[in-house]
């Protein structure tokens, strides 16, 4: 099961226990994730597996796409891109390696 935040959802996650010990991105204004044992990480998106999270609305959209990219590959998310012409943009933070660049 693969479970994807955007912005605030990822203080619920973290204060329901259920992203501890995981790096987790929320909204600027929430990176306050006191009283939790979430690894809060100054990224536009995350990816650590089957927890992906992003900071804001916008960059949802963002990773709507990093996800159809991951799950069925480049050429379905660039037509998906072009379809809604949404220009991807940021960096990916990965628990793996070295971010990914969407641009």
């Amino acid at each position: 099961m693969i479970v994807a935040t955007v912005c605030g959802g990822s203080i619920l996650l973290a204060h329901a226990g259920l992203a501890d010990g995981r790096p987790l991105v929320t909204h600027e204004r929430g990176q306050d994730l006191a009283g939790t044992k979430a690894v809060p990480v100054e990224a536009r998106m995350v990816d650590d597996g089957n927890l992906l999270s992003c900071g804001n609305v916008t960059s949802g959209i963002d990773l709507a796409l990093y996800l159809v990219e991951r799950e069925v590959g480049p050429r379905v998310a660039h037509a998906v891109s072009e379809l809604i012409r949404h220009e991807r943009r940021g960096k990916v933070w990965s628990a793996t390696g070295a971010p990914v660049s969407l641009a």
